[in-house]
């Protein structure tokens, strides 16, 4: 009698993974029964029924593709590793922090985040394998997802992952790591994340989705420029970085930091800024490929904005870096008040439902 994985249940014996089940036959050798050739994941044992009733998620995933640990089986209890944000003025140990982006693990923007960061905690940098730019919170669910060793440019150790910001996030917090971290950064980016982008912006959906996994975070973008030097946005990550592990920042909110391509000497100085209004001149262009079939691209010159002061927008176009507050509750206050206004009453009964024309031979027509 065999298992559902073609294993003798009663009378095991080793053997090769490509013999059949033939007469039964005394065992040579008392080890457990091996099947070479399934395709799990290495060092991962079988779930039992016990572990998948734990599971947070289920999903209806073929086993052998990889099937997902989603909401960490293994740990049970909430996402995050780590208690909510709260002020942290002394520090026993040095912090962890996590470095991202949304332009890929070889940008020179991560690289420059990583190193300005280094001196204040323990690092460590997952980003995805190939930029990533305008994924906004895409989150990968359908297929599985791979995390590769890379090197960066200065020699130093790195993740990449072959999904979105937000994939990176995601598995540093449901136990790739096997631990929590006190700040998410995200950066730097290659562009300024103004105003409506933030909608758009994988590097803040990264720190957007560090919050969601109660660990404060901030996102950090640089005007883009041909050959962009990222001193400046350095001294500003630090900046950002030491103010929030030292006063902290409450459920729901992130930093969105946005600095203007100037030098440390013609910068005028840092902004506590709202959020601006972007303007967008998209455009749908058109081309042919070999074979005579359209396609598209979405292009057009890059985005503008209303320069209001105290908006984000604003202070970038004067050389002043701009630091803005994000807050996850979306709710429109003043729609709320107004929608409280309006008739919402259902029906009190379930109306009669319309007689069909087309019934007995009849004609709709």
């Amino acid at each position: 009698m065999t298992d559902e994985k073609g294993r003798r249940r009663h009378r095991p014996k080793p053997r090769a993974a490509s013999e059949r089940p033939k007469a039964p036959e005394p065992p040579t050798v008392p080890e457990p029964p091996t099947v070479p050739e399934q395709r799990e994941i290495p060092g991962r044992e079988i779930p039992d029924m016990t572990r998948e009733r734990a599971r947070s998620e289920r999903r209806d995933l073929d086993k052998e593709r990889g099937e997902p640990l989603a909401g960490g089986a293994a740990r049970g209890g909430p996402r995050a590793l780590r208690t909510p944000a709260r002020p942290t003025p002394e520090w026993t140990t040095r912090p962890r922090i996590l470095v991202t982006n949304d332009d890929g693990v070889e940008s020179r923007g991560l690289l420059a985040l990583k190193q300005a960061l280094e001196s204040m905690g323990d690092v460590t940098v997952v980003a995805p394998d190939t930029n990533q730019s305008a994924v906004g919170h895409q989150k990968t669910l359908m297929r599985p997802l791979r995390v590769r060793e890379r090197t960066l440019a200065d020699g130093s150790l790195a993740y990449s992952v072959d999904g979105s910001p937000t994939d990176a996030v995601s598995i540093s917090f449901l136990g790739y790591f096997g631990h929590g971290f006190d700040l998410v950064a995200a950066g730097i980016n290659y562009g300024a994340n103004l105003g409506d982008d933030i909608t758009y912006s994988g590097t803040v959906s990264a720190a957007m989705e560090a919050v969601i996994n109660s660990c404060p975070a901030f996102a950090i973008s640089q005007e883009y420029y041909e050959h962009p030097d990222f001193t400046l946005s350095g001294i500003a990550a630090t900046i950002v970085a030491r103010n929030i592990l030292e006063q902290g920042l409450s459920r729901g909110e992130l930093i969105n930091v946005n600095v203007p391509a100037v030098t440390l000497e013609e910068c005028e100085g840092i902004e506590v800024t709202r959020l601006g209004r972007r303007v967008y001149s998209d455009q749908l262009v058109e081309r042919m490929d070999p074979r005579g079939i359209p396609y598209f691209w979405i292009g057009g010159p890059p985005p503008s904005g209303l320069a209001v002061p105290g908006t984000d927008f604003h202070a970038v176009v004067n050389r002043r870096i701009a630091v803005t507050p994000i807050h996850l509750d979306l709710t429109g206050r003043r729609l709320l008040k107004r929608l409280r206004t309006w008739a919402w009453d259902l029906p009190t009964a379930a109306p009669e439902p319309a007689p069909d024309a087309g019934r007995d031979g009849g004609s709709s027509g």
